[in-house]
């Protein structure tokens, strides 16, 4: 979608990665044991500010900027909305533009294909 997404995985609601990938030549930074803690945690924070909604409204997405890497975590769910919700979890190259991805990119291809989502 972008190049320069580093790494791109789908978590549950539980926080349990469902599916991974990584931009072709990347390195991971993290053993793949710390890239499930990392969702576990990422989906905790997404699912705590669920307590809020009625004030804020539904989150978006979120972003951490790193010193080596951009993460940003983007809820998805189908028609279903609370039976299955998923989470995005991406990592972009520092100094890329992530919020212009996600907004460009992502979130149109996500709306697209909400109905996958079941």
């Amino acid at each position: 979608m972008d190049e320069s997404i580093r790494f791109a995985g789908v978590a549950n609601k539980m926080g349990s990665l469902v599916t991974t990938t990584y931009r072709q030549g990347v390195v991971p930074l993290m053993t793949e044991e710390e890239t499930s803690q990392n969702a576990l945690s990422e989906v905790v924070r997404a699912t705590t500010t669920e307590d809020f909604e009625i004030k804020l409204g539904r989150l978006q997405y979120s972003v951490g900027i790193y010193d080596k890497l951009v993460r940003a975590t983007i809820p998805i769910s189908g028609r279903d909305d609370d039976k299955s919700k998923f989470f995005l979890l991406l990592s972009f190259d520092t100094g890329s533009d992530a919020m212009s991805i996600i907004e460009g990119k992502v979130l149109p291809q996500i709306e697209r294909h909400q109905d996958d989502f079941v």
